[in-house]
């Protein structure tokens, strides 16, 4: 009895050992990689902006206003500029921080749902599922957006067990929702809100919406919420139309925001955005309904269940779609998977291992005739670059899965723990080496050929914006030919454009220093009609150039 005792200790200390190798990994590659266009560089720069220009309401681009999204994400990494200065790292640490929440959630809700064995499960699964890993390493809303309605879910699904402290959990899942919405928007509540009229409409537990303490926690929501939205109402007299018509509902029901995809598309995502965990997970997709409550009890399987398929098909019927959008699900889909029955786990498991090492044998020789399977384009000498790192990942992920495989997924519990290790190290170390590719995704080689001492000269963007080249200055630009999604912010300030090629010929024809960015078609046709300009700095698709 007591060598079992032993060996349990022993085992939770190595998970506990592993969890804490991950951390100091994960918040280790947040620097030195160069902001990824377009999201990175958006949303790293707002917040330069708040806190350089003093102004915490009106979120600006470019200098310009900016209310496609609420600000919470922007408030907390100014805050993260002022306290680390302005890098990469403090620009990607609280979405990292957040993702890091998001793990730690669900292992907590797990845990209190199936026992310690199944929060160690489900934190290992979403910590190696492709999709988490890379959105929670990149500066985008969904990761944060992602954590406050894993808090708000959890709050919620711990308030329905019998001995929890409902109203403490209550409190928790009321603020996740009203972070969220001052995250992203109103998808925070609406979410929730939908899936537990669905539950609720599925196994007729009335007294469920009781449990919400409505009495004080919608007061608590709408004090959270409602003060940004009315002070920025109270600034931009149209506010209210863009920000809740334009933004939200135009959308999601119509093409304006130009994200069309087929119906399918999620599908697709959801296939590749939980590997390695693909085979249990549609499992857990096509079996869970058959986990109804019993009468008059709650089921959280039933209710998580519900949550992943409703963002799945609320998604897919938008008009608007982009692939981080469900990452919401996962976290949900995650304690799935980790409570399945042990013996169905330990068969998906040693699938997953299977694979896992197949995935890595097939990367490893591939590494070796990258220039073959490469075709020809600007990017080509860029990826070459990856095949060493490439092999490093094969390897991990050739070690992870046969090590699995060899011990026959005995244990449902460690066989996770070392699958999600491996992915998610592999996955990390496969963002590491994006430095090599920062010629084809950022601009910071555009930046940099501004020499320091010019970083005042009159800055154009002639037909494009490069949403990094101005985090890496430290600077807006004057944009030429160009709105996109500044057209808001350009229609209160028209004078921060010029919308006449030939105006920007003239005005710089009599400028003796500037620099201007475009893209390499532009600068061409440029040369054709005699503009004068010297190529400075280049990557893939733009170049930076000089008057002089």
């Amino acid at each position: 009895m007591s060598q079992a005792v032993d060996f349990k200790i022993r085992e939770r200390r190595l998970y506990a050992g592993l969890a804490a190798l991950l951390v100091a990994v994960w918040l280790a590659i947040l620097a030195g990689r160069p902001l990824f266009n377009p999201d990175e560089g958006r949303y790293a720069e707002i917040p330069r902006e708040m806190l350089s220009g003093g102004d915490w309401v009106i979120p600006h681009l470019n200098g310009l206003d900016y209310i496609e999204k609420p600000p919470l994400q922007f408030w907390a990494t100014a805050l993260m500029y002022r306290v680390f200065g302005v890098s990469e790292f403090s620009a990607r640490l609280y979405t990292a921080l957040t993702a890091l929440g998001t793990v730690a959630l669900i292992g907590l809700l797990a845990a209190r749902i199936g026992g310690r064995d199944t929060g160690w499960r489900a934190a290992a699964v979403l910590s190696g599922m492709i999709m988490m890993i890379v959105l929670g390493q990149l500066v985008t809303l969904d990761m944060s957006l992602t954590f406050y309605m894993t808090a708000s879910l959890t709050g919620f699904l711990l308030a329905q067990r019998p001995g929890e402290a409902g109203a403490k959990w209550m409190l928790m899942a009321w603020i996740g929702a009203a972070l969220g919405v001052l995250t992203k928007g109103l998808v925070a509540a609406a979410i929730p809100a939908a899936v537990l009229a669905i539950y609720s409409l599925c196994t007729r537990c009335r007294p469920l919406g009781r449990r919400l303490r409505w009495s004080w926690g919608l007061p608590l929501f709408l004090i959270i919420t409602v003060p940004w939205h009315w002070l920025a109402a109270g600034r931009l007299n149209d506010f209210l139309q863009f920000f809740f018509v334009h933004e939200h509902f135009a959308r999601y029901l119509t093409k304006v925001a130009d994200r069309e995809e087929h119906w399918w598309f999620f599908g697709m995502v959801f296939l590749i955005g939980t590997v390695p965990w693909t085979v249990p997970a549609l499992r857990v997709i096509f079996s869970g309904w058959r986990d109804r409550a019993l009468q008059g009890r709650f089921s959280p399987t039933f209710f998580l269940w519900i949550w992943v398929l409703f963002v799945l098909v609320f998604f897919s019927l938008s008009d608007s779609k982009l692939m981080p959008y469900i990452l919401p699900a996962m976290p949900a889909l995650a304690v799935l998977i980790a409570m399945l029955p042990l013996a169905t786990l330990k068969r998906d498991f040693l699938i997953t291992s299977i694979l896992t090492a197949g995935v890595g044998l097939g990367l490893l020789v591939a590494s070796f005739y990258l220039p073959a399977l490469i075709p020809a384009s600007g990017n080509r000498p860029y990826f070459l670059l990856l095949a060493k790192p490439v092999r490093e990942v094969a390897v991990l992920l050739l070690v992870s899965g046969a090590f699995v495989w060899a011990q026959g997924a005995r244990d449902a519990t460690r066989a996770g723990v070392f699958l999600g290790v491996g992915w998610c190290l592999a996955g990390l170390l496969l963002l590491r080496a994006a430095t090599l590719l920062a010629p084809v995704y950022s601009g910071i080689d555009l930046a940099n050929a501004v020499p320091p001492a010019d970083r005042d000269a009159p800055l154009y963007s002639v037909r494009t914006y490069d949403q990094s080249v101005t985090f890496y200055l430290q600077r807006t630009v004057m944009l030429v030919g160009y709105r996109g999604e500044l057209d808001y912010g350009l229609r209160r300030a028209p004078d921060r454009e010029i919308a006449d090629v030939d105006e920007f010929h003239r005005l710089w024809d009599s400028q003796t220093r500037a620099y201007a960015v475009m893209d390499k078609r532009t600068f061409n046709n440029f040369k054709e009609r005699g503009v004068t300009m010297r190529i400075v700095g280049e990557n893939v698709g733009q170049v930076m150039v000089s008057r002089q």
